[in-house]
């Protein structure tokens, strides 16, 4: 495995202020916070452009094929509906509005606790078929401690491992041949990251 990224010196690009680099756990780490949920005057979800970029940090350069393992936190969801938080890979992003992701959630149900979802113009459709039916993963996802996670992104398709331990391999739905790699956070969603690694493979 390669060199653990230093938070104070890599590239990392954000268009959100709610990302910071802090201490938790005695330890230097990427994170979002106050990541509250926007609402209109009629009281439902907003989904506005802003709500969008605030979730994606993209760091490095464009790849291909590439390895990226971190340690991940939820730390906080801001309304109870959402209370399963959301937070994960973001996988050859071509922008902030552009990009698929692997998530996991906390308080999910069993076997359904890391799912993957495309994201096309800022809109991350959870609620259609495609998303809703599809086969998820199970890894136990504390909502009070470290996880270990990492995603091979190679060719066509993605595996995403949690504590070393297969989750699932996906195709990805867009033909991107490369991107770039990154940390999702959704709504109403706080979490942090750790021990970031990224490394190319063939």
């Amino acid at each position: 495995m390669g060199k653990i990224l230093d938070p104070h010196n890599v590239a990392l690009e954000t268009v959100s202020p709610l990302w910071s680099v802090s201490e938790v756990d005695g330890e230097q780490v990427f994170q979002v916070t106050n990541n509250l949920a926007t609402t209109d005057k009629t009281g439902t979800a907003a989904y506005l452009e802003e709500e969008h970029l605030s979730k994606i940090a993209l760091i490095g350069g464009v790849r291909r094929n590439y390895r990226m393992q971190a340690e991940m936190r939820f730390l906080k969801s801001h309304k109870s509906l959402l209370a399963g938080g959301w937070f994960g890979f973001a996988i050859r992003a071509q922008d902030f509005l552009n990009y698929e992701v692997v998530w996991f959630m906390p308080h999910a149900e069993p076997g359904s606790t890391a799912a993957y979802v495309p994201v096309a113009h800022g809109i991350v459709p959870w609620w259609t078929e495609a998303y809703t039916t599809q086969k998820k993963g199970g890894p136990a996802i504390p909502a009070d401690a470290w996880i270990q996670a990492r995603v091979d992104v190679v060719g066509d398709e993605f595996t995403v491992y949690v504590a070393d331990k297969l989750v699932f391999t996906k195709k990805l739905t867009y033909y991107f041949k490369d991107g770039r790699p990154g940390l999702f956070v959704g709504t109403a969603t706080d979490a942090a990251f750790r021990r970031i690694v990224i490394e190319d493979l063939p």
